[in-house]
């Protein structure tokens, strides 16, 4: 009797339905970026994703309702309730108000959130894993096109995000899976038929009714009700939202997910001119400061926002003004769109060019030399579409950004750094601690006689605004004596400056006899960010953070990513503990299983590829967004390539079986490892030297390098079901929701190692699970058949 083989007809669906899973993970990050702080859209996708582990465990119980013959009725019903579920979600979530406390009532509002996001995710994961398991001896076809239909989801999110915005993209969700229950039914009754069309036709008008009329909205944006919004627009990176105050008309609010808030004047130069900007709008401002000291300069701005440090150059009289925004939305949609005529239309003055593009890449690719670099308040608090497991790296503040900032400095050029200075001045001071190792690295004489810091004020329990000035050849004493004139008039505080005469924190930061031991001893991180390990904002130490509640509000907000990563690593860990002890508990009472070799063995084995497979993903998309120029091409070519690549390694292990598969592990594993020894050690070389070629010529760079080793990850897990297949069966289920939640705990690891060792170790981190799959697999033991 001939097996039967999942055709089209399954394969579709099932191509649909993983494909669905990686939009709703990724459009829900978007969407809790704004709807709470990003830490929280961190910690609520992480534990979303247990719903997939959550799949696999009920799987492994009520397996025997799941044969080849009940399937696809069974399959209709689960991919109704993963359309359903998703609707559900975005209807509960979109009308919560999800504060930043760990109160009771919000605590309750973000289980709420995170119940009804984990099921769509049980339910798409129960596809999956049905059809893993009914199927398990067609395991390579199988998982091939699961892997391949995530990486079409993958590929696909950005420009639907950027399109359609996160809410309709998750009504899509929702279609996609409604049509997986139509393509799941064409073989079942007429009832299972009527109701999956029912389901599709619903989906699809609700994402029709969406597009045209607009009706599903937040209603709280973290926590608040916003009023007086005159233009909104969501993309792949943030929601860009611009308001307007009552009563006047004077200047616009623009916000990035909410929080980071830039300014847009009302035609500056038209009412007012350069002599009122100066004296009047500047007063505000402490960042305008490096300008009073230049004369027609040649200027670079990274993230000028709504352009008030165009302004302040242009009124200056700047030369030239090249301004790098990394948000399209920004540039197209708000300064040369819907508020061109408003703000004076200064994105399209003569000497300014306006460069869309990511800072760092920018300046990576620019031979230009400039009199004055500024980066004020550079910061989103977003979750990008690529950064579903990420806190707040960001790579324009790294020693290796800063060396870069100061060779593209002229002789007398000047840089100008805007931060806050908060009442435990731990920004401030890991900024200047940062700019001071730059400039040693640099072999700049003296680098302490070379820098200004200058804030609004210095009340030691206020927040102000602050700007570092590193000037490069030093500031000469009339430009100190102008400096200090100016900040007298404007009520400002000059908080250190070369032979400041009191002893205060930012002396003995510049003072290379006295920084390290601040660094050891200060309550707060002031260890300056690399490349490698770029968490400038994540400033609390781990041992302090059970305190982090006790914190002011921004300083809660900018560290409490690193409380939601204990929360996700208890969280995960607990997860894997009741994987694995529930089974066994409730089997070995049933005397269904017995504890053998085979079983550890298997257990063992499925942990250590997915902690494995997470850890290589995240490093390889971190480590390669410098490189690509973008956070979106990261994951758009890492996630899109490792994914096909793998799809196509699952694909090639269609010519194993029981025994060969045994045999073939033995030369996989090493192979796994050497090649990933060799990516660790060839990929900083690899982009240093092909750093300057045209992005075209970068993206085909980043997927040579990303595809053998994921044409070799593809391979572990189809190679284990097929030994499983013909050893242990009924464990498929349980092996699968294991390797899912060391997915999870993966993705937690990651960053955490990251903070603490780097990205660079976290790749090796990651071959060191595949050295642990190696040796759980070839355990010498006798082969017990559980079936």
């Amino acid at each position: 009797m001939s097996i039967q083989k999942p055709g089209a007809r399954l394969y579709l669906p099932l191509f649909l339905t993983t494909a669905a899973t990686l939009l709703l993970e990724l459009s829900l990050t978007r969407l809790f970026s704004v709807l709470m702080y990003y830490h929280f859209a961190f910690l609520a996708v992480s534990l979303a994703l247990f719903g997939l582990a959550a799949a696999g465990l009920f799987l492994h119980f009520r397996r025997a309702g799941y044969t080849r013959e009940k399937l696809e009725a069974k399959l209709v019903y689960v991919s109704i309730a993963f359309a359903l579920t998703t609707l559900i979600c975005l209807f509960v979530t979109t009308a919560m108000r999800v504060e930043i406390d760990y109160t009771t009532t919000n605590v309750l509002r973000l289980c709420i959130i995170y119940l009804v996001s984990l099921a769509p995710f049980f339910f798409s994961g129960l596809v999956v894993s049905a059809l893993i398991f009914v199927y398990s001896d067609s395991i390579s076809s199988v998982y091939f096109v699961d892997l391949i239909g995530a990486a079409v989801g993958a590929v696909l999110t950005v420009p639907l995000l950027n399109t359609f915005g996160p809410l309709n993209s998750l009504l899509l969700v929702a279609a996609l899976a409604a049509t997986s229950a139509s393509l799941f039914c064409l073989k079942t009754r007429m009832f299972e038929r009527l109701l999956a069309l029912g389901v599709f036709v619903a989906t699809i008008g609700l994402l029709v009714l969406n597009l045209t009329q607009d009706f599903i909205g937040l209603h709280f944006y973290k926590g608040k009700e916003r009023h007086n919004i005159e233009y909104s627009d969501w993309n792949a990176l943030s929601l860009i939202t611009v308001e307007g105050a009552p009563g006047q008309n004077f200047s616009k609010s623009m916000e990035i997910d909410a929080d980071a808030r830039t300014y847009i004047l009302r035609d500056p130069f038209g009412l007012l001119g350069p002599t009122k900007i100066q004296t009047e709008i500047a007063s505000g401002w402490v960042s305008h400061y490096g300008n009073i000291l230049l004369d027609s300069a040649e200027v670079l701005i990274i993230g000028p926002g709504g352009g008030m440090d165009v302004v302040f150059a242009l009124a200056w009289g700047a030369k030239h003004i090249d301004a790098v925004e990394i948000n399209p939305s920004i540039v197209n949609g708000v300064m040369k769109g819907a508020y061109r005529e408003f703000s004076g239309d200064i994105y399209s003055k003569n000497n300014v060019t306006v460069h869309t593009a990511e800072g760092r890449s920018f300046l990576s690719r620019s031979d230009q030399q400039y009199d004055f670099i500024q980066l004020t308040l550079v910061d989103t608090w977003a979750a990008s579409s690529a950064g579903a497991f990420s806190l707040s790296e960001n790579n324009l503040y790294t020693v290796e950004a800063f060396r870069q900032y100061y060779r593209h400095l002229k002789r007398g050029g000047i840089l100008s750094v805007t931060r806050w200075l908060t009442p435990k001045r731990k920004e401030s001071l890991r900024l200047f601690t940062l700019a001071l190792e730059a400039a040693e690295q640099e072999m700049i004489h003296d680098p302490a006689s070379r820098f200004v810091l200058i804030s609004a004020g210095d009340d030691p329990n206020r927040y102000h605004m602050m700007t570092m000035l590193f000037k490069k050849s030093g500031f000469a004493p009339e430009e100190m004596r102008r400096l200090k004139v100016h900040a007298r008039d404007m009520n400002n505080a000059l908080l250190y400056y070369p032979e400041t005469p009191d002893t205060n924190l930012f002396t003995l930061a510049a003072d290379p006899k006295s920084r390290d031991s601040l660094i050891a001893a200060y309550q707060f991180n002031l260890t300056p960010p690399t490349d490698d390990r770029p968490f400038f904002f994540n400033t609390a130490r781990f041992s302090e953070v059970l305190s982090l509640a006790k914190l002011d509000f921004e300083s809660r907000k900018n560290n409490l990513g690193l409380f939601n990563l204990y929360v996700a690593a208890t969280l995960s860990l607990l997860l894997v503990v009741i994987l694995l002890v529930v089974p066994l508990w409730f089997q070995k009472r049933q005397d269904q299983l017995s504890i053998s070799f085979t079983l550890v063995r298997s257990v063992s084995y499925f942990i250590f590829i997915g902690l494995g497979f997470i850890l290589i993903e995240i490093a390889l998309m971190q480590k390669l967004i410098l490189y690509l120029g973008h956070p979106i091409y990261a994951l758009a070519v890492v996630l899109t390539t490792l994914l096909v690549a793998a799809g196509l390694g699952a694909l090639s292990t269609n010519q194993f079986n029981y025994r060969t598969s045994r045999r073939y592990g033995l030369y996989l594993f090493p192979t796994i490892v050497v090649v990933l020894l060799v990516t660790v050690m060839l990929l900083p070389v690899v982009t240093r030297v092909t750093f300057e070629w045209p992005l075209w010529l970068r993206l085909v760079g980043a997927i040579v390098m990303t595809a053998p080793i994921g044409f070799l990850l593809g391979q572990p897990f189809p190679l284990e079901i097929i030994y499983l297949d013909v050893a242990a069966r009924r464990t498929i289920p349980w092996c699968w929701s294991l390797n899912g939640a060391a997915s999870v705990l993966g993705s937690v690891i990651a960053i955490a190692a990251a903070m603490s060792i780097g990205f660079q170790n976290v790749l090796l981190l990651g071959a060191g699970c595949y050295v642990l799959a190696y040796f759980s697999r070839n355990w010498s033991v006798s082969e017990k058949r559980l079936d």
